[in-house]
């Protein structure tokens, strides 16, 4: 669990640089809309995330632990917090572009999956 527990800081530390960067370009560029949306998608992602690493520790207690019941995986808040901010990008589409929430809603997810090929490829050498 502590090899876990590190690589998801280090995905962590990844993001939030990500998301310093995306914020700058936010104020910056001149399309303001799409890195609204992006902004906006990118925190619901990292919401998202979170909820995952803390069911992930959970169902790693309970497997440690005999009798033990897991109660969910969080699927139903991870898609009602994604469904919520397609629906805020389409109610308010002079805030928020729908396609900068769609790429921001994918961010922990990529940058999850380069992590773990990086990681395989510096154990592979």
């Amino acid at each position: 669990m502590e090899s876990f527990a590190s690589s998801i800081k280090h995905i962590a530390r990844y993001i939030f640089l990500l998301f310093t960067a995306v914020v700058l370009l936010w104020l910056f560029m001149p399309q303001r809309v799409f890195f609204q949306g992006l902004i906006l998608g990118m925190l619901v992602s990292m919401a998202n995330g979170f909820i995952l690493y803390v069911k992930t520790l959970q169902a790693g207690e309970v497997a440690l632990t005999p009798g033990k019941r897991l109660r969910g995986i969080g699927m139903l808040p991870r898609f009602l917090l994604a469904g919520f901010s397609v629906y805020v990008s389409f109610k308010m589409p002079h805030m928020f572009s729908f396609y900068g929430v769609v790429i921001g809603l994918m961010t922990v997810s990529v940058m999850t999956l380069l992590f773990a090929i990086s990681q395989y490829l510096l154990i592979k050498k």
